[in-house]
Parts: structure tokens; C-alpha cells; sequence
């Protein structure tokens, strides 16, 4: 029993950060902008920025605004405007990787 709980207590801890494997997410990097620390996963077409940092009552504005900075930086694409939709600890976003930021 106590194996069990064990190895499922590491196995929850390591999944922290990750995208979730049906997002097809396969790139990662870190980055800050704004005063916040992102890791960011991302693929060609879409990105996950997840903010890392602790934060008392951050605002959605602002945090947002950041993790299109951190996301345009990691990944050197731009996110195409209005597509940055999330809340203050994850923001999913579409990226054009054909023109730079």
C-alpha cells in the first residue's frame, strides 16, 4: 500500500508543467516576462504558457500580456492577436511561426 501511494505521489509530481499528451504540445522552454516565470510548451501551430511563480493576486491583464511576451520569446513565433485565452496560471494561445515577433 505503501509503494503504491508512493510512486503515484512521484508520478503526480512529475506530470506538474507538462502538457497534456493529446495537446500535442512536444516543445518546451522557460522564460519571464512582465515579473512572471512561464514554462512554455508549444507545437508550429499552438502554445501552453503555465505560470510558475508565486503571486499574490496577480490580474488576468497582466498576466496574460506577459505570457505572450515569455511565449513570443521561447518560441521566437508570434501570437496571433486574440487568441491568447486563459486565467492567471495558464494561457493557451495560437502561434504564427512563419513571420517572426
Amino acid at each position: 500500500m505503501w509503494r503504491l501511494a508512493i510512486s503515484l505521489s512521484v508520478g503526480l509530481m512529475a506530470a506538474c508543467n507538462t502538457a497534456h499528451p493529446l495537446d500535442r504540445l512536444d516543445r518546451a522552454g522557460r522564460a519571464s516576462a512582465g515579473g512572471h516565470d512561464f514554462r512554455v510548451n508549444w507545437n508550429l501551430q499552438a502554445a501552453q504558457a503555465t505560470r510558475t511563480n508565486p503571486a499574490w493576486r496577480p490580474g488576468l491583464q497582466e498576466v496574460t500580456l506577459a505570457a505572450v511576451m515569455a511565449t513570443e520569446e521561447v518560441t521566437g513565433c508570434t501570437v496571433k492577436p486574440g487568441t491568447a485565452i486563459g486565467d492567471i496560471a495558464l494561457v493557451n494561445m495560437a502561434l504564427d511561426c512563419r513571420s517572426p515577433p
